[in-house]
């Protein structure tokens, strides 16, 4: 990959879930570069869902681990149409599925559960 070609983009996400964003953006050939503080400005964005965090998370690691929906479907054993509904929220995830896609993605299975509290 040409790095003399990078664009810059600012991303805010839950701080849960920078490590995997590295991941991608380092397997795509980027580089994270930490943002200058700013207090000129403060733009308030809801966060995601339970449901679309979780999507989110399971479609990055999936990603990351260079895996097709289908590869990854027929490594825990659903059909492939089970991980395109966990990743646009349409189906939620059994626990004993989110440990399967945690061994698989190398990852851990809280990333696509709901979490507590």
């Amino acid at each position: 990959m040409n790095t003399g070609a990078l664009s810059s983009a600012y991303v805010e996400l839950p701080a849960d879930c920078l490590e995997l964003l590295a991941g991608i953006v380092s397997k795509f050939g980027g580089r994270i570069v930490p943002q200058p503080e700013k207090t000129e400005e403060l733009v308030i964005i809801p966060p995601s869902s339970e449901r679309e965090r979780i999507g989110k998370m399971l479609h990055g690691a999936r990603l990351r681990a260079g895996l097709t929906q289908k590869e990854l479907a027929r490594a825990i054993g659903v059909p492939q149409s089970h991980i395109s509904e966990y990743e646009k929220n349409k189906r939620p995830i059994p626990q004993g599925k989110a440990q399967e896609l945690a061994r698989v993605l190398e990852t851990v299975p809280t990333h696509f559960l709901p979490r507590q509290g």
